[in-house]
């Protein structure tokens, strides 16, 4: 069994962009973040250590925000590594970023 932990509607102004005014001037970009993990056979436990830490995945997600991107495809992939690397739970995940 699986589940799926999703932080969805995440705002943030970053400097993403081919075009020399979105580097300079920035603009909004939403990121939706859906992560699936195995369910423990003695399941969650109300234990953090048993689950994946929303509050890091927030971490990693502005730290990639705040390096400047010429696409948004690098950006995608920047977060998922950067997830797979610190975050040992997650199985598979799911990105979705939009230009606001």
């Amino acid at each position: 069994m699986s589940a799926i932990i999703s932080l969805e509607g995440l705002k943030f102004h970053a400097y993403h962009g081919v075009h020399p005014q979105e580097r300079i001037v920035g603009g909004m970009f939403m990121v939706d973040i859906h992560l699936s993990m195995h369910i423990p056979a003695e399941g969650f436990r109300d234990d953090l250590h048993n689950t994946i830490d929303y509050e890091r995945v927030y971490a990693i997600i502005a730290e990639v925000m705040r390096e400047p991107k010429y696409l948004i495809e690098t950006l995608a992939e920047e977060v998922i590594t950067k997830l797979f690397e610190g975050l040992s739970l997650i199985q598979t995940a799911h990105i979705i970023i939009s230009k606001m």
